[in-house]
């Protein structure tokens, strides 16, 4: 990477903004600019009514990310403490928002590039990819993104993963709860392009709402949980795209999305 590159990459095609960790010779670490990048980025895509969708990769075939980097703000000392709530910020901001994540895995997936990972909501990887936390082999422990791999793996497989420092295939990534969908490195990109179809044919209303309402009652007991829910599906109900949707079905044709 050219020293005056961006070490995030962010395009917009449409509907579909698409962010690339822009380090490759680092394996896409992460240091406290990127998680800056990122974290702006994102909160500029969630409030542009217009993108209905964001992608999160990393340059080249390497690495979808190797975690932070060690060798600058990720060190013993008070730039680790930035650091680490540099990323716990960037965690929260990815809960909390409307636009659906989609993460394309190529190469190392590993400490805070799995959390990265399982902070979205679809995660498709090549056969190549190598999943991981090996932290404790560095004398650290995966403290912020312990919580979204217990979630993911239940609390065995993550303990064996997070206490070993194991790394683990794309396949039995998936297997675990990692990974919607692997494909040969070849067909990345275009499972990628699919998916993301399939996401823009639906109502961006619709997905938003629902994102939100379920990232706000996951936990909760049942009963309230519903209640909260139903008055989110009120919202979903009486927007345009809801009008639209119901008038394209009873018509047989294709909906035309407002985004409201």
């Amino acid at each position: 990477m050219a020293c005056d590159e961006p070490k995030l990459i962010v395009e917009r095609d449409d509907h579909v903004v698409t962010l690339t960790i822009n380090r490759e010779k680092r394996r896409n670490a992460l240091d406290a600019e990127v998680t800056g990048s990122l974290i702006e980025a994102l909160r500029e895509a969630d409030n542009d009514s217009g993108v209905y969708l964001v992608r999160i990769t990393g340059a080249g075939q390497k690495a979808f990310c190797a975690g932070g980097d060690l060798a600058s703000d990720m060190s013993a000392g008070q730039g680790a403490v930035g650091a680490f709530e540099s990323f716990g910020e960037l965690l929260l901001c990815m809960e909390s928002m409307r636009t659906p994540l989609l993460a394309k895995v190529a190469g190392y997936c590993l400490g805070g590039g799995l959390g990265l990972a399982l902070s979205c909501d679809l995660v498709i990887a090549c056969e190549e990819a190598i999943f991981g936390t090996p932290e404790v082999r560095a004398g650290i422990f995966p403290m912020i993104i312990a919580p979204l791999i217990v979630k993911h793996a239940g609390p065995k497989r993550a303990m064996e993963m997070m206490f070993c420092g194991r790394k683990v295939s794309a396949a039995e990534a998936m297997a675990m709860g990692f990974v919607n969908r692997v494909v040969p490195r070849a067909e990345l990109d275009s499972l990628a392009e699919e998916i993301s179809a399939d996401i823009l044919a639906g109502s961006p209303v619709a997905i938003g709402i629902g994102r939100r309402a379920l990232a706000r009652t996951r936990g909760l007991p049942v009963g309230e949980a519903t209640a909260k829910l139903i008055s989110e599906l009120m919202k979903v109900v009486t927007s345009e795209d809801a009008m639209e949707g119901i008038q394209a079905f009873l018509q047989k044709r294709k909906p035309t999305w407002k985004g409201r």
